[in-house]
């Protein structure tokens, strides 16, 4: 009899519970090998990107612990807060009719409510400071071996796949022929395959065919038939990135779409009020959606998963001149020990000249949530540097990066900066200016 062929499964969990996460994978893994695929988060969570993920894969296994005392009674919204990102994967298996089993803390029973299908198994959380001395691991191996029987079913199953990779489906009124063009450059200049669908929607056999077909689609929810177009595409679990005009209003029905959860769906929708608005806004999600996802297929790189996933995960961009690169060397460490992803030009090679090395520069700066500048006489003086600056002040104006001046002497800021709070290095410590950045960003889940 030939060994079942390996798994492929999207692993859900908590980022900053290393240590549980590691319990939980060497209890699955010396049941059966399987290759786990993860979210490593870019700049923002992409329901995209994570659909796709989940689509792909044999199956769904979530580890879902609490943070804290293992005896704290967490009130309701905690528990709610906690548990966003659980739920909206969850329900994202759910949608997918994925073989799925989550091994979660019993605390989230309230918050966790899914169909008999899923295998649910709450545990104690003084059972894994227990370790092997509890009756924990016995329950672990017997749920996981019914999610290894279905998922292998599953995958033995005949089956094709319904959609070509990177084509995208369109689905905008004809009326705004502006928003169609802008959409479908975007998309062909990240090496995607438009396909503007028919209008107004008929959720027909042919519809049906034409979004099955489809790698993921963008759908227009400013018209009603659009918004029903939508809702059908969730429920066929076909990835939909939301497009809405109208930026400072709010979209009709869109908590019977997507829920009352502000995380996922309903905060990437993509608002905009001008065509270059919608085009910029558009190309942030398609180079995040192409991130290629987090690969755990041995102990070595599950542990260097856990550990570096504890991080957060705000992708960060420092800047500074490099005449400055022995003092930037510390602030480098330091937010190299707390965030799983900072830009510094050292690490990329020496800075030459070309294209290429423009194109990753750009694509840094699009996505980073965080800009540390390290200025200086040196650093007004580069080109390079101010262009960084420039471009990341700009985006700190329209709320997508948090911006940390840093002065590394006495001088006087350029104009654009001026009116931006700022530190100094002669009056903080490299610590204390990134132990403060840290204190001003949001509890991570």
């Amino acid at each position: 009899m030939e060994p079942p062929s390996r798994l492929e499964v999207f692993l859900s969990h908590r980022y900053h519970s290393p240590a549980e996460n590691q319990y939980f994978w060497e209890l699955l893994s010396a049941v059966e090998n399987v290759s786990f695929r993860v979210d490593k988060a870019g700049s923002f969570t992409s329901p995209v990107r994570l659909e796709r993920m989940i689509r792909d894969a044999d199956g769904f296994v979530g580890i879902h612990p609490l943070p804290g005392p293992a005896h704290a009674a967490p009130v309701p919204s905690q528990l709610l807060e906690t548990a966003q990102y659980f739920r909206l994967e969850l329900a994202m298996a759910v949608r997918a009719r994925k073989p799925a089993v989550v091994f979660h803390d019993q605390r989230l029973l309230p918050v966790l409510r899914a169909p008999q299908s899923v295998r649910l198994l709450p545990y104690d959380a003084q059972e894994v400071d227990a370790g092997r001395h509890s009756a924990l691991p016995a329950k672990v191996e017997a749920a996981f071996r019914g999610f290894l029987a279905e998922a292998h079913a599953s995958e033995s199953a005949p089956r094709r796949r319904s959609h070509q990779a990177r084509r995208v489906g369109v689905l905008v009124p004809p009326e705004e022929p502006l928003v169609a063009a802008t959409l479908t450059a975007a998309l062909r200049g990240e090496f995607w395959e438009p396909e503007v669908l028919p209008w107004p929607p008929r959720l027909d056999l042919d519809l049906i065919a034409r979004l099955r077909a489809c790698d993921w689609v963008v759908i227009d929810l400013d018209t009603a038939p659009g918004r029903l177009a939508a809702a059908f595409a969730h429920g066929q679990f076909v990835p939909t990135l939301a497009i809405a005009s109208r930026a400072d209003e709010p979209v009709p029905d869109v908590e019977t779409l997507y829920g009352t959860s502000a995380t996922g769906h309903r905060k990437a929708i993509v608002r905009w009020s001008d065509p270059l608005d919608l085009a910029d806004a558009v190309t942030k999600h398609l180079k995040v959606i192409d991130e290629p996802p987090q690969y755990i297929g041995s102990a070595e790189q599950a542990v260097t998963h856990f550990r570096s996933a504890a991080k957060r995960n705000e992708h960060v961009f420092l800047s500074y001149a490099s005449a400055n690169g022995d003092r930037a060397a510390e602030f480098s460490r330091l937010l190299n020990g707390r965030f799983q992803e900072v830009f510094d030009f050292r690490e990329q090679g020496a800075i030459g000249v070309g294209e290429d090395w423009l194109d990753d520069l750009i694509g840094n700066l699009a996505r980073s949530a965080i800009g540390v500048l390290l200025l200086s006489k040196e650093y007004l003086e580069s080109e390079y540097c101010m262009f960084e600056a420039r471009e990341l002040h700009r985006a700190s104006i329209e709320r997508r990066v948090r911006l940390v001046p840093v002065c590394l002497e006495k001088m006087d800021l350029p104009a654009f900066l001026q009116g931006t709070q700022y530190r100094a290095l002669y009056r903080h410590t490299p610590q204390e200016i990134v132990t403060e950045l840290l204190s001003q960003l949001p509890a991570t889940a």
